[in-house]
């Protein structure tokens, strides 16, 4: 494959990749966990322990792949790359786009339900929308005239606040815990508990480790920050999600956290630390993560843009690079445009059924990728690799087995409980493959 690769600056360590990714990921159960809690019940501390498992599968996966080759475009190009389809290759980073796309509008509605706290009529629409906009043209003028190393410092700096709020709620919640009992959920265990939440975790509902991937480009020494980045947000991440649902649970906040979908983190505060104060400062620091997420999702989204486009799926505008920035402005710019559209309605639920439906199929192609890569590509250097066994002389990572497995059960879940959300997905494929039609046939022209 003939590889036409325009320079981006080689300028995010380990900490800043790290802010980035987890930004993204620890977003996405901010923003579900009501909805979550609402579907899964009593089962919640597994529902949230199964999406890490998914996390940490497709982590792997793209730990192996960026240490190995360190360039812009993650699952995409991954999958361009070892399965040789271009057609695939444009059907994964254009289904990717849409998860991303989802990200910066929940990461924008997000943040405003969450300091609705401290304006109450800051969440009603049409003031959720309008406020929604407005901060996604902050973070895309931000990513512009800064770069991805400084949009990367100013995730890290909101991060450190962040982590701060979800420290306070964690300590002070679990000694309200142990000083006054736990106390079990009275919510009855049914069939629809099982696969609901199963639905919700299997799918990768709280990955979002396609970031670090994507910015493998723009990395310094990637085969040694791209490998401690993923690996640090896994752990870090699969830590707080596990401690949230639990304390949600021993607690009895199950129904405060599951009828409060728009601030659920909010509400658990509330309910567990009877503290108007620092319920404010816990909402504000979600509030901040949820902020961060605007400007994972459009440094992710820009990427993907930028890197189909320099393979002419796109139009060869996208791709351009500013002269002055080095920063794809053209492709950042689209991004959040296009993004703004999906903050209109405001709808917590809609964002959030849809959410990593179509990441799912992606994640299945990426287990497959990797078993290419292993066999295909053995002359290049791995400074990172997983696991694996030989059948018949091939080489399987059992990563790519477990994670076959998981993504096909997802699958068959979403299209037999959630398949009114897998038509929104196909509608956006549809528009995709429409785009990609018309701008191959002006290159004929």
């Amino acid at each position: 494959m003939t590889e036409k690769v325009t320079w981006l600056k080689r300028d995010l360590g380990t900490l800043e990749l790290l802010a980035l990714g987890y930004s993204d990921v620890s977003s996405t159960y901010y923003f579900t966990l009501g909805i979550v809690a609402l579907n899964s019940g009593p089962l919640l501390p597994i529902t949230m322990l199964l999406g890490s498992l998914s996390l940490w599968l497709v982590g792997l996966a793209y730990t192996e792949f960026g240490s190995a080759i360190p360039r812009t475009g993650g699952a995409y190009y991954y999958i361009r790359r070892e399965l040789g389809n271009t057609w695939g290759g444009f059907i994964t980073g254009w289904l990717l786009s849409f998860d991303q796309i989802l990200m910066i509008a929940y990461g924008a509605l997000g943040t405003v339900n969450y300091l609705s706290i401290i304006i109450p009529t800051a969440s009603r629409w049409p003031m959720n929308s309008v406020l929604s906009i407005l901060i996604i043209v902050m973070i895309m003028i931000i990513n512009i005239l800064g770069g991805v190393k400084a949009s990367a410092r100013f995730n890290l700096t909101l991060l450190i606040i962040d982590l701060l709020g979800i420290m306070t709620l964690l300590v002070l919640g679990y000694y309200m815990v142990i000083s006054h009992g736990v106390i079990m959920p009275r919510l009855p265990f049914n069939y629809n508990y099982l696969t609901h939440g199963l639905t919700y975790s299997l799918r990768g509902g709280y990955t979002g480790i396609d970031v670090i991937a994507q910015s493998t480009g723009e990395a310094v020494s990637p085969s040694l920050s791209i490998p401690r980045a993923i690996i640090g947000v896994s752990a870090l991440s699969t830590v707080v999600a596990l401690l949230l649902s639990l304390l949600t649970t021993l607690s009895g906040a199950l129904t405060i956290v599951s009828t409060n979908v728009g601030d659920p983190i909010g509400a658990l505060a509330e309910y567990l630390l009877h503290n108007i104060y620092l319920s404010i400062y816990i909402s504000a620091s979600i509030a901040i993560v949820l902020l961060i997420s605007v400007n994972a999702g459009i440094v992710d989204f820009s990427r993907s843009i930028y890197a189909m486009s320099e393979d002419g799926l796109l139009p060869r505008r996208l791709s351009s690079v500013n002269g002055r920035y080095r920063t794809p402005h053209l492709a950042i710019i689209t991004s959040s445009l296009t993004a703004m559209l999906f903050t209109a309605p405001g709808s917590v639920q809609l964002i959030a059924d849809s959410y990593a439906i179509a990441s799912t199929i992606v994640y299945l192609m990426t287990m497959i990728a990797l078993i290419a890569f292993r066999n295909k590509e053995t002359h290049l250097v791995r400074y990172f690799r997983t696991p694996g066994i030989t059948v018949r002389q091939m080489k399987v990572p059992v990563v790519s087995i477990i994670g076959i497995i998981v993504y096909v059960l997802s699958i068959v879940l979403i299209v037999l409980i959630k398949s009114i959300y897998v038509l929104v997905v196909l509608t956006w494929l549809l528009i995709g493959l429409l785009i990609y039609l018309v701008n191959k046939s002006s290159q004929h022209t």
